[in-house]
């Protein structure tokens, strides 16, 4: 079900108060600015919300890339097109219902967005991207899903994005992309 002024999400819990508050109180004001489309689904019978996602337009940018991970990109587009950047997805955010963790529940709504994006905006982008939460867990998912990291570690990714912490503290997310021509 599709975000909307008539469908809001008020409810929802999946243990982080940052993804709460997007998806109970942020995400309809992200809708009506057009920086991004909320879905959610909703258990038949109980009508609890199972887990919501968030999707906007993005790219895999290659010009940030090094050698290394460049190619590893561009090993995935048949004919070597060098560009700036392949068009993609966001994942901006996804949960999934404390009441329903541990059930493969995330697994699937990767599947489910994978196809929705092909099927519906079937030549508008390649990839899907997420800046994951750097949590061991977090990453595992996004892993265990076909999700590779764009750099190949938290210093080249601090350097080539100019974030701004320190060599010793952990970044607070890690970019990684999936390319959904492997789906089809």
């Amino acid at each position: 079900m599709e975000l909307s002024q008539e469908n809001l999400i008020t409810d929802f819990d999946c243990g982080d108060n940052d993804l709460n508050e997007f998806f109970n109180h942020d995400a309809i004001l992200f809708q009506n600015q057009s920086l991004g489309q909320t879905h959610f689904f909703r258990h038949k019978e109980t009508k609890q919300i199972v887990c919501a996602f968030s999707l906007s337009a993005d790219s895999v940018k290659t010009f940030l890339l090094s050698g290394s991970r460049k190619k590893k990109v561009k090993g995935f587009i048949p004919h070597d097109k060098s560009l700036q950047s392949y068009p993609a997805f966001l994942v901006g955010r996804l949960g999934v219902s404390v009441a329903f963790g541990g059930q493969g529940i995330g697994s699937q709504v990767i599947d489910y967005i994978t196809r929705l994006c092909i099927t519906r905006f079937p030549d508008l982008g390649r990839f899907l991207v997420v800046d994951a939460y750097n949590k061991p867990d977090v990453l595992a998912f996004y892993q265990k899903n076909d999700f590779a990291f764009l750099f190949t570690d938290e210093i080249q990714e601090r350097e080539n994005l100019k974030k701004g912490t320190t060599a010793d503290e952990p970044l607070h997310t890690r970019q990684m992309f999936y390319d959904m021509m492997r789906s089809e």
